[in-house]
């Protein structure tokens, strides 16, 4: 008998000590399988044409990219870093130079364009990624963790000359 009551309050003290760990787990489990907030579309390849021009975000950030390699900024939403790789503000209005790149995504390999921007003379720099359609490109980047899902989605405006 004294072993019966001994299990039975063993199993009541255990239980809230499974659901707390299984609801952890389960939590875990989710967030690692949640899609992360990409812009729809795949990984494109762009040509420097196409990158050229003005790219507007939701707030209203606006980046010019020059056929020179240079840009200005004002309220441009992204992920930035000094050269110290510190996350830090980027200078507002800001100006500098842009270098358009080609890597693969991480996920499926797939080949893109990534858009590198360094401010001057602050050395401030920022990456957006080409994704979306042939019709319909967008540059985005991650804002800080990933797993934050704050995202920057760049637009470019339709017959806005760089």
């Amino acid at each position: 008998m004294l072993i019966g009551v001994v299990a039975g309050v063993g199993c009541l003290l255990l239980t809230p000590v499974l659901l707390i760990v299984g609801t952890l787990t389960l939590m875990l489990l989710g967030r690692a399988l949640a899609p992360l907030p990409i812009p729809d579309g795949e990984a494109l390849v762009l040509r420097d044409e196409q990158i050229v021009g003005t790219w507007r975000d939701g707030s209203g950030g606006r980046l010019v990219l020059r056929e020179d390699g240079t840009f200005t900024s004002d309220g441009v939403c992204g992920d930035f870093e000094g050269d110290d790789l510190f996350p830090t503000a980027a200078p507002d209005p800001g100006s500098g130079t842009w270098e358009h790149g080609e890597s693969e995504e991480i996920e499926t390999d797939t080949p893109m364009s990534e858009v590198h921007l360094t401010f001057t003379p602050s050395e401030v720099w920022t990456e957006y990624e080409a994704r979306g359609t042939s019709e319909k490109a967008v540059l985005w980047a991650f804002i800080g963790d990933p797993d934050s899902g704050d995202v920057c989605v760049l637009d470019k405006v339709r017959g806005a000359a760089g």
